[in-house]
This record gives structure tokens, C-alpha cells and sequence, in this order.
């Protein structure tokens, strides 16, 4: 599918000629979509050479000229290979090792892509639509405004200058140095700002808008503003004050001061991923940033306070250290998932995010890293085009985890230790991945390189398999095997080996570990003493350890009482659900084991592990959905749920855990859909009171949207779209579309899909939120993958052949069938369409259903069979 030929011929730039420093200035025309440029890069000639290659994509390049520092000129040739995105310049003779000043002047055009600079649209509260423009580099698409050396080795500083109307904002990294008004045109004002430290050009950022702001002071005087759209400045006090908060405690972690006199955030109206760490001015989806004090859900709040300490952490572990090459992008993101837990959990510690960390960041990587098509952390990367395939669950939920673990082997003294000293030897430089290892493995003294290269240059991750056998009336002897677990259950051909830190944890020490051990072979066996015959034990405490646990019957037996009793961690009881359904798919159980096993949960009241359970008996239900018999696993999902449900009910009680308004809808969701009657009609109730202006509780709305489009008819779907279009948060916008498309009528779903992709009614960065929502059933996915076969050029032209937005569309719309026979339709479709961005995507989803088709063959009649004895 990509073009193998160009990946061949990539080569990074030369470190002949590198840039020192930019003078930037742009001037947007917010009218016609197209601005003008003028850069002079101060570049350092290293060699002897005649020409000059760097990146320039887009660009309508007039002249370049070099200019010495005698002062003397030399125009150079401009040649644009547009397939490789290079700009080369060519002079009638050698520049001499020396300093030079590359000036150049040039045309570009403020796309609609979300990638470059480019231009969003957003409508003024008397209803007229406006544009402003912002940027977004990362990470390969500064080329798109500026030429440069788009690489994020290349690091220089940088002044930038915007040339902009005089009623709209021009914001950049830097605080502004000065503002005047044009001399050629009143109407117009020149921005100067500060010069930037030393970076890469992917952190580059300018913004042009009409914009509120709220602002403050961190504790160390650092200047900050949260940007809003005009009107909505309250929406961003949430967000300014956990930054103000958290940025002093990265600086007190990191033991080193944060380098810019300010740190921003901006919300941006059409954005394409959740954020983007740049320097000094970190722009975020809505969705992502703002909080409406009355309409906000908990769980929104939380995500945000997630995504703000994700980008703030950033400042440090990514821009003032940044990684030599994509290749240790995981470096940058693993690192930052992990510690926006540690930030988050400090300041709300009753959100208890650790445990959420285990089904949200822990268990998802597991997923996808038991594909044989998954890859390493550390994967080489060439050409640019495959960046945008990496920014995935395995480079930050992986990475992540792996730097998790990593923390609880060496402990938090040596880690930061080990850290600081990481940060301090290489700020405003570039590294790689070694280089972190040696600087923890010196703080700790433990061999880290050897324990953790198994861990970032392989791919997949072990399954620990538990047999055991009871010596005397006190001393049980453990034998454990490893091997790469496989989601489809097949061998690994490459038999490869971890290293490992094994926790053991008993019944008579549930609370601590009972015994640790390094595995570093195959097989290992353990002698466990003060332990009865009936005793349970649990492998992988708290679930830090990167791999999956088989036991024997025997032994996960006795585990079904420290469930049901909630003596094991929330951690550990939905971990071992987890793994079980996982050794289901996989073919090393049968699925009844698991709808067995999860009884022991009835009278589970943690928040975190029903939403795993949520998760994976929904993965449950997207499979018996082909089957005759899903009304008796609907029956089987009430029968699960209504011990919790009653405890809950439908409405908040005074001054309750914040967790059980976040399990709320979760609960009221898997109830409605399984069929309770009681539930759908208080949700139709409830919408009905909506609508005539009593408003449901932001908390549960998700839950009462879904329910209502799934049972609803044409005219539920007509209000659902009304309400959609009059909502003025892009968080509500979001719930509203999630729902939509969840209906069991396949005329609502062709409406909704007509909803999303005709017109201007969803922006571009949420329609694969309604496409989701499309395919959440079986009757959708059908009629979503003929929508996505007859417009996918479509898509290509309007999202753009390297867009990350292809790979959701791919994802959300396919990875749940369950039929074989679709495979080879898959294939050859996606082989014809040729977009190499999506390959990976369509390679593991082929490889999903496959797995999924097999479940079917193997365990339906024995599922079956059981629900019918229930």
C-alpha cells in the first residue's frame, strides 16, 4: 500500500549547513486564506558547498539570497522537489565554512486541513461566522509555513513577528517584545515578541483570533492565561487553575525552573488531536481545555485535568529535552502519560486515578500489543510519512506503563534522582533513549539497560503462565512459564524472552507483596512458604508488571472470594477479569470460564473496574451481536448490573464520591441497552423534560442520549440533531453526536451520517466521533463500511492523505465485525484505495476480526449452551 520507493530514497537532511536562529514574519489575510512570509535563518556552513537543502511544502518561494558577513549578497537558484517536501538552493559558487544569513520571501495559503497554519471558524455571539488562524507543526508541518529545517534535531531560536488587523489577537510562544501600528496600512499592527530558547520547529506556534482570557501568576511568578472564545472566559478558570498548580509542582519534581516568562493555553475552535505541548503556548481542542462551571460532566473534567498535565509536563520531558529523532517519540509521550497520574492524583487524590490508570492507559496497550502486527516502542522511523502511524496506544499507553514499572523497580528517590541530573545535562538539546537508561541505572545502581531493552526493542509482552503444587501443609511450590502472549492464540515463531519483576501476593498478605523476583529465563520456579492448601495467591501486584497471568482452574478459583469480597485491590480484580477475557479470545479458555468468573463481581462498587468490565463486555457484545442468542446475553448483562444500579439509582446524593457519579451513567447505559424497561423509560422521561427545559445532570446525559437514539425513532433523531445544533459546548456537541448514530434503525443511522459528512453542521475534527457512534452496532457497521467504501477518496481529499483521521475512520468503522468473509473485501479494497497512512491501521483490523471470527467458531455453542442454563 505506501510507496516503497519513496521511503528508500528519505534521507534526513545534512549536517553540512545547520540554522542557528530565525527572524520570522508572517502576515495572514484572513480574507483570502493566504499569507506572506519573510525569513532570514542564520545558518552555520560546516563544509565547503555550493547548495542548500531544507523543507518547504506549499510554499510559493519568490527569491533566496544569502548574505555573508561582510554584507555581500549572493541570489541563489530555487529548485522545489514537492514529492520530498525539500527546497534546495543552488549558488554560482562554494559558500566557504563560515556564517551566513539565509534570507527568503514566500507565499503560503491558511488551509483548512488543521495541519500547518491553518484557518478556523467560529461564530460571534450575534451569529456571524468568523476565521481566525493557529498552528500546529508537530511533526512534520512547520515546512507548511515557513521553509526551515523541519527535523527535531535542528534546534535554533526564534523571533517571530505577525503582521496582523488590528482587531484580532496575535499571540505566539513568546511574551509580546512590542506592538505598533503598520506604517504601510492603519489597520494594521505589527507584533513583536521575545525570542525564544533554543528548540525544535515542530514547537513553533502563532495564533490570530478574537479571544477572552483569564489570567494569573503560578507560585515561582510564571505568567499565565487560559484563551477562550470571546464571551467564555469563565469556561477557562478550571483549566488556570490546575495549571497553576501543577507547572510549580513539575518544577519542584524536575528540580529545574521552567524557562519562559509565560505559560498559555489557548482553546482553538477547529483542532486536531486533544493538544499540543508548545512552547509557552499550548494549544488544545474546546473540548480539551474549556470546563462550563454548570454543564461539565466529572468525567470530562478529570480527562481535562489529565490532558492539561500531560502538555505541561511536556515543557520539560520533550521541549527543553526533545528526542534526537521520531524513532523515541515514546520517550516524549510515554513519559508525559505517566506523570500527568502523579500531578492529577496530588491535587485530586479522591479520583483515585492510579487505579484508573490500570484500565484506561495499562490494560488498552495490552490490547493492541498482542497483535502480531503491533510494533515496538522504539520503532525506526523514516520517512516522514510514517510519523503520524506512531502516535498510538503503543508509543503512549505502553510507553507509559513501561515507565511506570520502571519507577516502582528503582523507587521515586532514584527516579527522580536519575531524572534531574537526565533533564540537567541535556536541556536545550536533543537524545536518545539510552541516554535516559544510563543517567536512572547510575541514580539506582540496578542494571536497568539490560532489564529494560527487552521491554522498548521488542515487540508484544510475555504471558506468565502459573502452575502449582502443595509440598506440605505450609509450603507450595510455583512454576512459572513465559512466552509472548498472542492474541489470536497462535506460538511465537520468534520465541522471544523478557525480563521481568514477578510480585507475589497471598492470602494471608493481600495488602504487600509476599515475594519478588526478577524473571530472566523461560521457566523459573518458586517455593512459597506459610502458605495452606486453600490459600489464594495473586501474581502481579497492583498489575505494575508489563504482561498477562494464565493460572490453573484450581487457582483462579480460589481467587472468586477475594473478588467478591474486595479483599484483592481494585487494581487486581479488574485485572484478572481482564486477563481472563483476553486468555478467552486468545483460545487458552472458553468464554463461559469468563461469564463464570465474572458472577464473582454482583457486588462490585468500584468505580474503575466496572468501567473495565463495561469495556470488555461490551467487546463481548459487539461479537454476539452475530449470533441468534444476544437477548440471552442481554438478560445475562441485567442480571450482572442490577445490584449496582439499585445502589445508585438514577440521581446525585448529597456530597457523594465523585467516582460514583462518573459509574452512573456507565451503569445506566449497560442497563438501557440491555433491554430494562424501567431504564428506557425514565431516560424517554427524562430526554422529554430535557427538551422542554428542565435539564438532565451533565453527569448522566451521556447515558440518557444513548438510550433514547438507540430505541428511538426518526423524530428522536430529529431532536437530538436540534439540540446539537443549538448547543454552545463543544463538550455537549461531542455527547450529543456520540449518541446519535446509536440507533437500531437503519434509516436514523443513513441520517446520521448525512448529518455529519453533508454540510457544515459537524466540524471536520468530530466527524469520526458520529462515525463511531454509526458503527456501534451490527446493523450500523454494515451501512457505515458501504458509506466509507463509496466516499473514501472523499475523505482522502478533504482530511488529507497523511491525516491521522483516516486511521479513526478505519478503526472505529471495521475493528468489530466478526466475519471472515469480509477479509478479503477489506484487503483488496484498502490495496486499491493505496493511502499508506492507513496501513498499519488496516493490517491490525484485518488481524481483529480474524481473531473474532475464531471466537465465534470456538465458543458460541458452549456460550450459548450456558446462557440458556442461566
Amino acid at each position: 500500500m505506501a510507496d516503497q520507493d519513496t521511503k528508500k530514497l528519505f534521507e534526513r537532511l545534512s549536517k553540512t549547513v545547520i540554522p542557528t536562529h530565525y527572524d520570522l514574519t508572517i502576515q495572514p489575510f484572513i480574507d483570502t486564506f493566504k499569507f506572506n512570509g519573510e525569513v532570514i535563518i542564520h545558518i552555520q556552513v560546516k563544509e565547503p558547498t555550493d547548495s542548500i537543502i531544507l523543507y518547504a511544502a506549499e510554499l510559493q518561494i519568490d527569491n533566496a539570497k544569502i548574505i555573508s558577513n561582510s554584507k555581500d549578497e549572493l541570489n541563489g537558484t530555487i529548485e522545489i522537489d514537492e514529492e520530498n517536501e525539500r527546497l534546495k538552493i543552488t549558488f554560482n559558487k562554494k559558500l566557504e565554512k563560515n556564517d551566513y544569513q539565509l534570507s527568503m520571501k514566500f507565499i503560503g495559503d491558511i488551509n483548512n486541513r488543521m495541519v500547518g497554519f491553518y484557518r478556523n471558524q467560529y461564530t460571534t455571539s450575534d451569529g456571524n461566522i468568523r476565521y481566525g488562524a493557529s498552528t500546529q507543526f508537530e511533526p512534520a508541518d512547520c515546512r507548511r509555513a515557513f521553509p526551515c529545517w523541519d527535523e527535531p534535531n535542528f534546534k535554533a531560536t526564534f523571533d517571530i513577528t505577525l503582521i496582523t488587523p488590528k482587531n484580532l489577537q496575535a499571540i505566539s510562544n513568546m511574551p509580546i517584545k512590542s506592538e505598533s501600528e503598520s506604517v504601510d496600512n492603519k489597520e494594521w499592527k505589527v507584533t513583536k515578541f521575545d525570542r525564544t530558547p533554543i528548540m525544535s520547529t515542530y514547537l513553533v506556534a502563532y495564533v490570530i483570533g478574537e479571544y477572552d482570557y483569564v489570567e494569573t501568576k503560578d507560585s515561582n511568578g510564571i505568567s499565565m492565561r487560559v484563551y477562550t472564545q470571546v464571551g467564555k472566559k469563565e469556561h477557562g478558570t478550571f483549566a488556570l487553575d490546575l495549571a497553576s498548580k501543577v507547572l510549580p509542582f513539575y518544577a519542584e519534581y524536575f528540580k529545574i525552573k521552567y524557562p519562559i516568562a509565560k505559560a498559555d493555553q489557548i482553546a482553538i475552535p477547529d483542532f486536531a488531536s486533544r493538544a499540543m505541548e508548545n512552547w509557552g503556548l499550548i494549544t488544545y481542542r474546546e473540548i480539551a481545555l474549556l470546563i462550563d462551571p454548570k454543564s461539565s460532566s466529572l468525567t470530562v473534567r478529570q480527562r481535562n485535568a489529565m490532558t492539561i498535565s500531560h502538555e505541561l509536563a511536556h515543557q520539560w520531558f520533550g521541549n527543553l529535552v526533545t528526542m534526537d529523532w521520531w524513532t523515541d517519540l515514546w520517550l516524549n509521550e510515554g513519559f508525559a502519560r505517566w506523570i500527568q497520574y502523579l500531578a492529577v492524583d496530588k491535587f485530586y487524590p479522591e479520583w483515585d486515578v492510579w487505579t484508573q490508570y490500570v484500565a484506561d492507559v495499562f490494560s488498552q496497550f495490552l490490547v493492541l500489543d498482542a497483535l502480531k502486527s503491533s510494533h515496538p516502542i522504539e520503532v525506526p522511523i523514516g520517512h516522514p510519512s510514517e510519523i503520524d502511524g506512531i502516535f498510538d496506544t503503543i508509543s503512549y499507553a505502553k510507553g507509559s506503563s513501561v515507565i511506570r514499572m520502571l519507577h516502582d523497580y528503582i523507587g521515586d528517590d532514584a527516579f527522580r534522582k536519575g531524572l534531574h541530573n537526565y533533564l540537567k545535562d541535556y536541556s536545550y538539546k536533543n537524545t536518545v533513549t539510552l541516554n535516559l537508561w544510563s543517567h536512572l541505572a547510575k541514580a539506582s545502581g540496578k542494571p536497568l539497560i539490560e532489564v529494560m531493552s527487552s521491554w522498548t526493542l521488542q515487540m508484544g509482552y510475555p504471558l506468565v503462565t502459573v502452575s502449582e503444587e502443595q509440598q506440605s501443609n505450609k509450603t507450595r511450590i510455583i512454576k512459572l512459564t513465559q512466552q509472548r502472549f498472542i492474541a489470536d492464540g497462535s506460538n511465537d515463531d520468534e520465541n522471544l524472552q523478557w525480563t521481568i519483576p514477578i510480585t507475589i501476593s497471598t492470602k494471608s498478605n493481600p495488602k504487600s507483596i509476599a515475594k519478588e523476583i526478577l524473571m530472566d529465563k523461560p521457566e523459573i520456579t518458586i517455593t512459597l512458604e506459610n502458605i495452606s492448601e486453600d490459600d489464594w495467591i495473586k501474581l502481579n501486584y497492583n498489575s505494575i508488571g508489563l504482561y498477562r497471568v494464565k493460572y490453573e482452574p484450581k487457582t483462579l478459583a480460589r481467587l472468586n472470594e477475594p473478588i467478591a469480597n474486595k479483599i484483592l485491590s481494585p487494581q487486581d480484580r479488574l485485572m484478572i477479569q481482564d486477563d481472563v477475557a483476553a486468555l478467552c479470545n486468545a483460545g487458552h479458555q472458553s468464554f463461559v470460564d469468563y461469564l463464570k468468573l465474572l458472577l464473582s463481581y454482583k457486588d462490585e462498587d468500584n468505580f474503575t473496574v466496572w468501567k473495565s468490565i463495561a469495556s470488555t463486555i461490551g467487546n463481548l457484545s459487539s461479537l454476539l451481536e452475530y449470533t441468534d442468542y444476544f437477548d440471552q446475553f442481554k438478560k445475562y448483562r441485567l442480571n450482572l448490573c442490577s445490584s449496582i444500579q439499585n445502589r445508585i439509582g438514577w440521581d446525585a446524593t448529597t456530597n457523594e464520591n465523585p467516582l460514583v457519579a462518573m459509574l452512573r451513567p456507565i451503569i445506566l447505559t449497560l442497563m438501557g441497552k440491555s433491554g430494562d424497561q424501567a431504564i428506557i423509560d425514565e431516560a424517554k422521561n427524562r430526554f422529554q423534560q430535557h427538551i422542554n427545559g428542565n435539564l438532565i445532570d451533565p453527569n448522566i446525559r451521556p447515558a440518557v442520549y444513548v438510550v433514547v437514539s438507540h430505541y428511538g425513532d426518526e423524530n428522536t433523531q430529529e431532536e437530538l440533531q436540534k439540540l446539537y445544533k443549538v448547543a454552545d459546548m463543544n463538550e455537549e456537541k461531542v455527547r450529543l453526536l456520540t449518541a446519535m448514530g446509536q440507533s437500531l434503525n437503519p434509516a436514523s443511522i443513513e441520517k446520521t451520517l448525512q448529518f455529519v459528512f453533508e454540510g457544515d453542521n459537524v466540524r471536520m475534527q468530530d466527524a469520526y466521533i458520529g462515525f463511531a457512534g454509526c458503527a456501534s452496532s451490527r446493523v450500523g457497521r454494515d451501512i457505515v463500511w458501504k458509506f466509507l467504501q463509496k466516499n473514501w477518496t472523499k475523505l482522502v481529499e478533504r482530511f488529507g492523505e497523511s491525516s491521522v483521521f483516516l486511521i479513526y475512520f478505519v478503526e472505529s468503522c471495521l475493528s468489530n465485525f466478526a466475519d471472515e468473509k469480509l477479509l478479503s473485501e477489506i484487503e483488496s479494497f484498502f490495496h486499491s484505495a493505496n493511502t499508506s497512512t492507513v496501513t498499519l491501521a488496516v493490517k491490525q483490523v484485518i488481524e481483529t476480526i480474524q481473531m473474532r471470527s475464531n471466537v465465534l467458531k470456538r465458543d458460541s455453542k458452549a456460550i450459548e449452551e450456558y446462557l440458556s442454563q442461566q
